[in-house]
């Protein structure tokens, strides 16, 4: 097997499938191969123990399961040797056959509370929950549930999250206890790695990220979130804009309960290498319908005068009567834009990217147009009180952060890819 070239710690997990626990936790730091090497090793460990059977892999999202763990999978000639493998994308199966045995492996995502509905009724031999901290209890408990099949096993993986976490305080801390074998990874136990790969991700993070993606630590978020941006300011700033953006989004949030509106432009580059915020605004007082019109559409004739390109705006989404407005606004001013809702995901991935972008040097700023987008990631703190929630309480404008992040959120995959 080591012929791929597996560490000691990833050639644990081959090893967990033969033993008599009944799981394995492997959590730790990022491009550690915890991920990969669980794959192989699942899918070996069922096909030799089993005939003819079912398994389940998940992870926050069908999507994210087949990018990390099946287009991987597809691509090990290892196991195209073994087996005859096809995957189903209309139904999220994974099938491989060695002569007269064949294993069905089902996707599935745990994405919300709701998600547990998903996989009920499935009877499994054995399941695989990758990114797990990022499901909810209910769900992974109902994919617990459908492993009655005798000798199943239960397979996790995940980078650390706040030690208050479920996962952490149920299985982790547990673990001895409900017989579950515990590795913990860092990036020296993936052999792949180049010690310039390892400080290029290492340069990625800061504050709470680095320590549970770099240093695999299970720590609370507090204190400054966006480190790099407000110990170094300037490193951001540029006086004058590319002139090779090919796109530009502007995000909006709305103001209201003390609360400002908000626009950011944002540009961006050939593939999406780099992203330039071109203007920011913040309006303290709260707006009528009609003014916020009016100032929405004076903001949007700034962006196409100045850049010249037809954009997109995505809009908090909580507000559909004002999105209306801003839609007629932009019918009866003539705006060359189009305006769709924010998608509006879990902030944490926002700002994970935002952490990243800065962390790479792949964000820059007009100096003089974004002032308030400046002042507001140099001020931006995590919540005491609430876990991975910026605070809110006026110190700082987590408005013009949101309005930042719907402007790029759109491409939040494609700009990680990128990297």
């Amino acid at each position: 097997m080591n012929e791929i070239g597996f560490s000691p710690k990833q050639l644990e997990l081959f090893k967990f499938g033969f033993s008599s626990y009944d799981g394995v936790i492997a959590d730790g730091t990022i491009r550690s191969g915890k991920t990969s090497s669980m794959s192989i090793a699942f899918i070996l460990w069922a096909m030799s123990e089993f005939k003819n059977k079912n398994f389940i892999i998940a992870s926050k999202s069908v999507t994210s399961a087949e990018r990390n763990i099946i287009k991987p999978l597809m691509n090990i000639k290892y196991l195209h040797k073994q087996f005859d493998i096809a995957y189903f994308t209309s139904t999220h199966t994974l099938k491989v056959t060695r002569g007269r045995n064949t294993q069905y492996f089902y996707v599935f995502g745990g994405k919300d509370e709701a998600s547990y509905q998903t996989v009920q009724g499935i009877t499994s031999a054995g399941a695989f929950l990758d990114e797990v901290v990022l499901m909810p209890e209910s769900f992974v408990n109902q994919v617990l549930a459908r492993c009655s099949v005798p000798r199943s096993k239960y397979w996790f993986s995940c980078n650390p999250e706040s030690p208050n976490h479920w996962f952490k305080k149920e299985w982790v801390n547990k673990a001895e206890q409900k017989n579950v074998k515990y590795i913990h990874f860092t990036m020296k136990d993936n052999p792949s790695l180049t010690d310039e790969i390892v400080q290029r991700y290492e340069n990625m993070y800061e504050g709470v990220f680095y320590q549970r993606y770099i240093l695999g630590q299970w720590v609370r978020a507090e204190g400054i979130i966006y480190t790099k941006f407000a110990d170094n300011m300037e490193r951001y700033l540029i006086d004058k804009e590319p002139d090779n953006l090919i796109l530009i989004n502007v995000g909006v949030d709305f103001g209201g309960n003390k609360s400002g509106t908000t626009f950011v432009a944002t540009g961006f580059t050939p593939h999406l290498k780099n992203i330039v915020v071109l203007e920011a605004e913040r309006i303290e007082e709260e707006l009528s319908p009609e003014t916020l019109d009016k100032k929405f559409s004076t903001f949007a004739k700034i962006v196409y005068e100045k850049y010249d390109k037809l954009f997109t705006t995505r809009c908090d989404n909580a507000e559909p009567v004002l999105i209306r407005g801003l839609k007629n606004v932009a019918i009866k001013d003539r705006l060359k834009t189009n305006i769709k809702k924010a998608l509006k995901k879990p902030i944490k991935d926002r700002i994970e990217l935002v952490q990243r972008l800065l962390g790479t040097d792949r964000i820059k700023m007009l100096r003089h147009t974004t002032v308030p987008l400046q002042k507001g990631l140099s001020q931006a703190v995590w919540s005491e009180k609430k876990e991975g929630i910026r605070l809110d309480d006026g110190t700082s404008d987590i408005d013009i952060l949101d309005a930042f992040e719907y402007s790029i959120e759109e491409y939040l995959e494609n700009l990680v890819e990128m990297e």
